[in-house]
């Protein structure tokens, strides 16, 4: 995979001065063109739906949570949980508009981008060059908890429609020279950029609090050859793909029997850059190849980041649980625009100045499989009230922070636990109460 560069991708034709080489659409009549414009409308309507469909399900379980906590939520309760679904609800309807208006003038736009096609901007084989497209902000939405299917299920693979970039997209650059067919090699050199931009998007979304750092390796396991070559191999582009010899099973053999065969590293690479290939291609290969794609790497990523997904879900499973413990008064502290940390509202919900809550390290750290890194393992321990070194829970992380945080939300998670330790507290607040100044709550 190449040197990730900062592209910023324009949506303007590209300049008339590139080399017959360039990525290039093969020629369509009005008609066919029309055909692969309103199948590609009908996609993205209904993309806009589901998306719509999804923050609709999301605003419904998140009121649902608010009523397993009291009979009647308060209207700021209400209130607020609606606040922070609106953003991702008015994009989805912001979508669905433009769906509706840009319908009626899509047919004429259509015609007049076909008649403003610059001659200067054909190849010598007639084929003329195609603008690159901006991904829409609409599409580019956070993982959720439902985004995470089985591995072992992945999502079909989004057709690449014009053939000659398909057949571009499995071309290696040894093959083509001998023939003088266009290879992959510009294709990959696009596709890399687009997946580096969506990826970013996705990983932006999902984890508002993440910093930078671990933002980009996050981003750098979706986009490394070990994953899309993984990917490559699972859909059987590799078995399609048009490669020398020496990167087939086997290798190039020869007379003397020392012959020529490609590393497991080079061959890895090569499996890597026909995905990104092959993206290229379905992004460019019609004007709804860009949103099914978008749609397919949420999906198929989401696959490679389930467990950073699930446990983004419960740190806010928490949040909203902290602020609906905090509504009924068994707490005080932060507010829904800034809900509370997890060893925060643990601390809050059970805490007191008879209790301990501790954290300690669980054995050694172990090697993160992904990144390598140290990966800490931290239990959440209470003391006090006649409890001695009660595990409340632990949790996993590239830091003893975030797996302290875990082993914090996995005790909130433990309800019953939870509420036995939250009575003996309550209790002990009304025996003081005629002696005493209560217990801190």
């Amino acid at each position: 995979m190449h040197i990730r560069s900062r592209l910023i991708l324009q949506a303007r034709a590209l300049p008339n001065h590139l080399s017959k080489d360039v990525i290039i659409m093969s020629k369509r009549s009005f008609e066919e063109f029309s055909t692969v414009s309103s199948g590609s409308r009908y996609l993205s309507v209904l993309e806009h739906a589901d998306n719509l469909l999804k923050v609709a399900q999301s605003l419904k379980q998140d009121l649902e949570r608010l009523g397993k906590y009291g009979d009647s939520p308060s209207h700021e309760k209400i209130f607020s949980t609606l606040k922070q679904h609106n953003n991702e609800i008015h994009i989805a309807t912001q979508a669905l508009s433009q769906d509706e208006t840009s319908n009626v003038s899509t047919a004429s736009e259509s015609t007049h981008k076909v008649q403003r096609i610059d001659k200067h901007q054909e190849t010598s084989s007639g084929h003329p060059l195609s603008g690159l497209l901006i991904p829409n902000p609409a599409v580019l939405t956070k993982w959720t908890s439902q985004d995470v299917r089985d591995t072992d299920s992945l999502p079909p693979l989004p057709p690449a429609l014009d053939p000659v970039l398909e057949k571009a997209a499995r071309t290696h650059a040894g093959v083509a020279r001998g023939i003088g067919e266009m290879d992959y090699e510009r294709l990959e050199w696009i596709g890399d950029a687009y997946l580096y931009l969506i990826s970013s998007a996705f990983i932006y979304q999902t984890f508002p609090n993440l910093a930078a750092g671990r933002c980009s390796q996050l981003r750098e396991r979706l986009i490394k050859n070990e994953t899309l070559s993984d990917f490559t191999v699972r859909y059987n582009l590799d078995k399609r793909a048009r490669l020398p010899t020496e990167y087939q099973p086997g290798g190039r053999p020869s007379q003397t029997g020392a012959g020529t065969s490609a590393s497991k590293k080079e061959r890895k690479k090569v499996l890597g850059d026909l995905l990104e290939a092959y993206m290229a291609a379905a992004i460019l290969g019609d004007v709804g190849g860009l949103p099914r794609v978008i749609t397919w790497l949420k999906q198929v990523w989401a696959t490679t980041l389930q467990r950073e997904i699930r446990d983004e879900h419960k740190k806010s499973a928490i949040e909203g649980y902290s602020t609906a413990v905090r509504g009924e008064g068994q707490f005080s502290g932060g507010s829904a625009a800034h809900p509370l940390p997890p060893k925060v509202a643990l601390s809050k919900a059970i805490g007191t100045r008879m209790v301990n809550i501790t954290y300690q390290d669980e054995g050694q750290p172990k090697k993160d499989k992904n990144t390598g890194l140290p990966w800490f393992t931290v239990g959440a321990y209470y003391n006090g009230f006649g409890e001695t070194n009660l595990k409340l829970g632990y949790g996993s992380g590239l830091s003893k922070k975030d797996a302290g945080e875990k082993a914090a939300i996995q005790a909130l998670e433990n309800k019953k636990l939870i509420k036995r330790l939250q009575k003996l507290k309550d209790d002990m607040n009304t025996t003081l109460t005629n002696t005493e100044k209560p217990l801190d709550k």
